[in-house]
């Protein structure tokens, strides 16, 4: 049997989980974005669409994903700022309750983080958070 792409739903849960956050939106405001422009005021959080791999198990099938959320800072002498914008996404994220559209969320784990300069300058950072999720329903 194959798996149950449900990652458009996470996806969607993610992004507003991240806009709900306290910590997040006195960092960020509103700007979570899937797509950024080339003008987007800083700082942001871009969520890329998860990569997805077919899940199955006993009564279960649907999708692993992959999520990736980038945080875009500028202005920062160092990497405190940025390290702190990143952890607050892991926080937000890590082990969430998230409801779906359909399915159900089985797993939600923040895997690792990493910081590079930004090319457009000092000051300028970009931090990546990896996540691995399982949405499923029951078959």
């Amino acid at each position: 049997m194959a798996g149950l792409d449900l990652s458009p739903g996470l996806l969607r849960a993610v992004r507003e989980c991240l806009l709900a956050d306290p910590a997040l939106r006195a960092l960020v405001g509103d700007r979570v974005r899937e797509v950024a422009g080339a003008r987007e005021e800083w700082p942001f959080l871009r969520v890329d669409p998860p990569e997805v791999g077919p899940y199955e198990a006993q009564g279960w099938r649907g999708c692993t994903c992959r999520l990736t959320v980038h945080a875009f800072l500028r202005g920062a002498r160092g990497l405190s700022p940025v390290q702190g914008l990143l952890a607050a996404v892991a926080a937000a994220l890590d082990e969430a309750d998230l409801a779906l559209p359909r399915g159900e969320l089985l797993w939600l784990s923040h895997e690792r983080s990493l910081v590079l300069p930004e090319p457009l300058g000092p000051g300028s950072w970009h931090g990546v958070a990896r996540f691995g999720a399982v949405a499923a329903e029951t078959t």
